[in-house]
């Protein structure tokens, strides 16, 4: 499985109330067409990260059977019924990124409110030997490894219940991200 995520700000006048609706609307329609291997989609509210200027914003994942499903994706956010919610929300968007993760570990989904910790490892570590201990100490924990070097965000996702901590391994690089979901329509 894959995570599709991309990271998003509005322009410093939209209306959020807007631009939070025109995303539920789009996962909805997205849901509703379901593109060849598409799982799921879900979006959060996040505080601030590097990779959007140091300012809060928004953070989706498409969850997906594999990497041949990012073509259906793609061509089905902008065309035929999602297209319209789809360039809705383009148009009050100032600023996103976007990179893909592989599921490593734990099962999904989260609670409402949840924290990821951003993790870079020193190279040279083997991340799986380290990350399994993480597990095993908050089971609830989801990690994703980012595939490629697709953008600025780390290379890896530990998805936590917002009050669970994890422990960063020693040497690693972390920031946590505080999130919530966006609710449903």
């Amino acid at each position: 499985m894959l995570a599709y995520i991309f990271w998003h700000r509005p322009y410093a006048d939209a209306d959020r109330t807007r631009y939070e609706t025109g995303i539920l609307h789009f996962q909805a329609q997205l849901a509703q067409e379901r593109p060849p291997g598409f799982i799921s989609a879900a979006s959060f509210r996040i505080e601030a990260v590097p990779w959007l200027d140091d300012q809060p914003g928004y953070e989706d994942w498409c969850l997906l059977e594999a990497s041949w499903a990012m073509d259906p994706l793609n061509s089905f956010a902008v065309a035929g019924a999602t297209k319209a919610f789809h360039d809705n929300v383009a148009a009050q968007m100032d600023q996103g990124t976007g990179g893909i993760y592989a599921h490593a570990g734990g099962e999904t989904p989260l609670p409402v409110r949840s924290s990821v910790y951003w993790l870079t490892r020193p190279r040279g570590v083997d991340w799986q030997q380290t990350l399994t201990p993480v597990r095993a100490r908050c089971p609830q924990a989801v990690i994703w490894r980012r595939q490629m070097v697709l953008g600025v965000p780390a290379e890896f996702a530990v998805e936590a219940p917002d009050d669970a901590e994890i422990d960063v391994p020693a040497g690693w690089q972390s920031r946590r991200v505080r999130r919530t979901r966006l609710g449903n329509l």
